[in-house]
């Protein structure tokens, strides 16, 4: 009984790593857009940068932070306070007993001074 109950134990552990190696890069993934998007929101908030161009911008980044984005998953929005920046996406988890899509979002918003 001693070793059935080892042998469940270390499924369970081994389990639990396999999904934490499918889940974590996802969301450091997310966590490394929401840092960049902090950081393009400070540096654009007082330039005269089009919605556009800032979109690129951000397309960029959340390549390099291997994140697929396409321009209409990014929202854009300039008031005379500062400049928000709001992305929405979902991304294919396949794990495998279940798949799943996961939606992420990352937000910023800079006030200006």
């Amino acid at each position: 009984m001693g070793k059935i109950k080892g042998l469940i134990g270390l499924a369970v552990i081994v389990g639990a790593f396999y999904v934490a190696w499918i889940l974590i890069p996802p969301w450091f993934h997310n966590t490394q857009l929401q840092d960049d998007l902090d950081d393009i929101a400070r540096r654009n908030s007082y330039t005269s940068m089009t919605e556009d161009d800032i979109k690129k911008i951000v397309i960029t980044k959340a390549q390099d932070d291997e994140v697929k984005l396409k321009e209409d998953q990014i929202v854009i929005t300039r008031t005379a306070n500062g400049l928000a920046i709001s992305v929405k996406y979902r991304v294919h988890v396949d794990i495998i007993v279940h798949e799943w899509d996961w939606d992420l979002a990352a937000n910023s918003i800079n006030k200006r001074i």
